[in-house]
């Protein structure tokens, strides 16, 4: 071999060595840029799942792409359900805000929505949306993230609620005053007129002796005055007109006192008896159920309860009402029988118990998990807003520490159970409770 072969040999050889070297330190280059790849793609994941709320990728037809585990504990899908589908079967505004997200220069829009879960339930949300370009600014894909504002849209209906109360208690209680002192005044003269008129009863029956006394001309004069006065009507039922009159009286009176009672506003919990609030409120509502229903009361002798009675007589006349229009809904079909209310209350161990049941329509099966949620109703649109019961719960379970159930028969009725708890309440006595139609 030359000396030349031998040169260029040696120079090719070591160019092949240098070509591996190099493949070898770009092979360990590549090697850490994966691993680095798959912390971050990791980090990220992570990142995802335990964000505060619902993470939804989509593209930018409306597929979903990827959501991370917060979204599907939020609609109650399977992990693997959500990928390519349709965000607008989710989302049924999703196609304009998608728009309004491809169309705008802004690099994140918020705005509040409804999605839908799994099971058909309505979730009111506060969405951040933001889009992925690539370097030419055209829109890759979308990413959603989204709160649960539930609970945020209940406290604000809470809220309106008590200040709604507030003034109307206020307004009550001036009306209660304007018609109270009016009654005091009407009843004071009516038992004036009664007293009365038992002052006048022997004077009226002795008539009758002192006309046979008379001259015939001053008998005759007496006959025709007593006739056109019709006098011996009046002596038999002028008396039971006042005593009818005055029981009325003692009704409007019973009316505004329980409008007093069931409207004073109350700020904090002090011991109050519940068992005179419900029939305060029962008073109150008189008006919804006396065309469709006749209550019977069964209350047992309960302790005062360390509660905000306000409240509680709100939670009251929510079922009381409800109650009613169920009736009312039964008696719209074939079955136009007279309803039932049934009111009762006992004590259990150291809970106080209310029942209040209807033999109305019942609540059908399948809206039975969704009677709590706030605006769900089945009422027609004016006669209900779907916040009385889910503000009942609140008061009852998140207030009182207690709870709230029911028992549904559809076509047959429904009972709802307040359970509250007695905080050192004295011993009461087990007797039957007593009955009050």
């Amino acid at each position: 071999m030359s000396a030349a072969a031998a040169f260029c040999r040696h120079r090719a050889e070591r160019r092949i060595e240098l070509l591996d070297r190099l493949v070898e330190e770009r092979n360990r280059d590549l090697a850490i840029t994966q691993e680095q790849a798959s912390a971050v793609q990791s980090y990220l994941l992570g990142l995802n799942n335990v964000l505060p709320g619902a993470l939804i990728g989509a593209s930018t037809s409306g597929l979903v792409t990827r959501a991370n585990r917060g979204a599907q504990e939020l609609l109650g899908y399977p992990a693997t359900a959500l990928s390519g589908m349709p965000l607008g079967r989710i989302w049924p505004a999703a196609t304009d805000f998608i728009r309004r997200c491809l169309s705008s220069g802004a690099q994140v829009l918020r705005d509040e929505a409804e999605w839908i879960t799994h099971d058909d339930r309505a979730i009111p949300v506060l969405i951040s949306a933001a889009t992925q370009r690539d370097i030419e600014g055209r829109v890759l894909s979308l990413v959603f993230v989204a709160l649960d504002i539930s609970e945020r849209r209940r406290l604000e209906i809470e809220l309106r609620q008590a200040q709604k109360l507030e003034s109307l208690g206020q307004l009550s209680a001036g009306v209660a005053h304007e018609i109270n002192t009016p009654m005091q005044f009407i009843g004071d003269n009516l038992h004036y007129v009664c007293e009365a008129f038992e002052g006048l009863r022997p004077l009226l029956d002795a008539l009758p002796e002192f006309e046979s006394e008379l001259p015939a001309q001053s008998a005759q004069r007496l006959r025709e005055l007593s006739e056109r006065a019709d006098l011996e009507f009046l002596r038999k039922r002028l008396p039971k007109s006042i005593v009818s009159a005055l029981d009325g009286v003692k009704r409007v009176s019973h009316i505004v006192e329980a409008m007093r009672a069931f409207s004073h506003p109350q700020t904090e919990k002090t011991a109050v008896d519940l068992n005179r609030g419900l029939m305060d409120t029962l008073t109150v509502a008189h008006n919804e159920y006396k065309y469709v229903a006749d209550v019977r009361c069964e209350l047992g002798e309960l302790p005062p309860i360390v509660c905000n009675g306000g409240d509680m007589n709100q939670v009251f006349l929510n079922l009381i009402v409800n109650a009613a229009h169920a009736i009312a809904t039964r008696q719209r079909g074939d079955d136009k029988r007279r309803g039932r209310i049934h009111v009762r209350s006992w004590r259990k161990h150291d809970t106080a118990v209310f029942a209040i049941a209807d033999d109305g329509c019942g609540i059908p099966r399948e809206i039975r998990h969704r009677v709590f949620d706030p605006f769900f109703t089945t009422k027609e649109v004016g006669k209900g807003t779907g916040q009385g019961l889910s503000i009942s719960r609140s008061v009852v379970v998140d207030h009182h520490h207690g709870s709230l159930s029911f028992d549904s028969e559809e076509g047959h009725g429904t009972t709802f159970f307040i359970r509250l708890p007695l905080h050192h309440a004295p011993p009461t006595s087990t007797e039957t409770p007593s009955v009050i139609s």
